[in-house]
């Protein structure tokens, strides 16, 4: 393990805790509402990273005019996935306002940090 693989794994893991006290996962019992509620959560957070490295190497091709060999298409086919998941948890879950005010916040912090995180390394980016 490298420097790359122990900033990745702390990442994750403080992600993972924050997203673990937020939901409630950690709180009180475990019901149905909460894990569909938490899935949902996480598959609006899941698109982002296919998304910002597509959108990041799609600006790169058409810097150095050089083709991507697929990379793109691969990265944006998983960003819908993503979409595509959580479509099918909103046939369970009709969410709120707040929660879609939270989904805003959370992606637009997401987005903005994994962006800056993928400018630096892309290697990190996707351990």
């Amino acid at each position: 393990q490298d420097l790359a693989d122990k900033v990745a794994y702390a990442g994750v893991k403080t992600l993972r805790f924050a997203f673990d006290v937020v939901s409630g996962y950690k709180f009180g019992a475990l019901t149905r509402q909460k894990i569909v509620r938490r899935i949902l959560f996480l598959e609006t957070a899941a698109g982002v990273p296919g998304m910002v490295a597509g959108s990041l190497r799609h600006l790169r091709s058409l810097r150095t005019m050089k083709r991507d060999h697929g990379w793109i298409h691969t990265l944006l086919e998983e960003a819908e996935n993503e979409r595509m998941h959580m479509l099918t948890f909103m046939d369970v879950y009709r969410p709120g306002i707040v929660f879609r005010a939270a989904v805003v916040v959370s992606q637009g912090l997401f987005w903005n940090t994994f962006f800056c995180f993928y400018m630096i390394s892309p290697r990190l980016c996707h351990r």
